[in-house]
């Protein structure tokens, strides 16, 4: 095993955080270049949990 690989598939707190934040910026982005409608911020953090979910391997695309 490389050094770099990690011992097990849990993350931790730091990297969920960094994913979180990540997925929330890239959700809002998307509806807020949405043209003429305002931004539903239950569509913002629905998106942004399907986003993060997807990157952690709990839901297919």
């Amino acid at each position: 095993m490389s050094e770099f690989e990690p011992e097990n598939d849990e993350w931790d707190e730091e990297v969920m955080l960094d994913l979180r934040r990540f997925a929330f910026e890239q959700a809002l982005t998307a509806h807020v270049h949405k043209r003429d409608s305002k931004v539903d911020l239950g569509e913002v953090f629905k998106d942004a949990d399907r986003i993060v979910n997807y990157t952690i391997g709990h839901l297919n695309p």
